[in-house]
């Protein structure tokens, strides 16, 4: 949990930082664009009861970033997909499932804060979908709950596109005793692209 800390602090240092450098609002990291679709990917670190049982694994992502005129923010619907692998002494039995599947479907909220430094935020429904081989009573198991996501990130042209990178912290609690843990907290750190 320390290692979250550490990396919200950080990331909320470098936001303070850009602000109170003086930078101005450009629109969404200088795209006059109403509408842009955003495709991105990356790696994902379990942390907490999460990060017990799992391996980092991978995430892909595909939002829209829409752009509101006269306001310095931006909206981010936004669909995501990450597995992640089970440890191996965990596995109790050979050829069993071991990836534990994940599906959000997250709305954030984006506010630039200066030369393509921007912070975001949001909430959303994950979907989570866990193997035999860590629930209590050895099915696998499903669950569909609320879940809340923050991070920051940093926007840069890319030939005639943008790219950005990206860290978010996000967190799911569950029932204690459904799934093998009662709360999921994940770190997506994100390589994506914006059209």
């Amino acid at each position: 949990m320390s290692r979250v800390k550490s990396l919200v602090v950080a990331l909320l240092v470098v936001s303070v930082s850009a602000s109170v450098a003086g930078a101005q609002f450009p629109g969404m990291a200088g795209s006059s664009r109403p509408i842009s679709l955003v495709i991105s990917g990356g790696m994902t670190l379990p942390a907490g009861d999460l990060g017990d049982f799992h391996d980092s694994g991978f995430h892909y992502d595909a939002s829209l970033l829409l752009n509101i005129p006269g306001f310095p923010i931006a909206l981010r619907p936004e669909f995501s997909l990450t597995q992640l692998k089970l440890k191996d002494p965990v596995l109790a039995t050979p050829n069993a499932d071991d990836v534990t599947s994940m599906m959000a479907f997250m709305g954030n909220i984006e506010l630039p804060l200066g030369g393509g430094l921007y912070v975001l935020a949001g909430g959303g429904l994950l979907s989570m979908s866990v193997p035999e081989a860590i629930t209590p009573d050895g099915q696998e198991e499903s669950s569909n709950k609320f879940t809340f996501d923050a991070g920051a990130g940093f926007r840069f042209a890319l030939g005639g596109m943008r790219g950005f990178l990206e860290a978010r912290i996000g967190a799911a609690s569950y029932d204690q005793g459904k799934v093998g843990f009662s709360k999921a907290q994940f770190i997506p750190f994100t390589f994506g692209l914006v059209f």
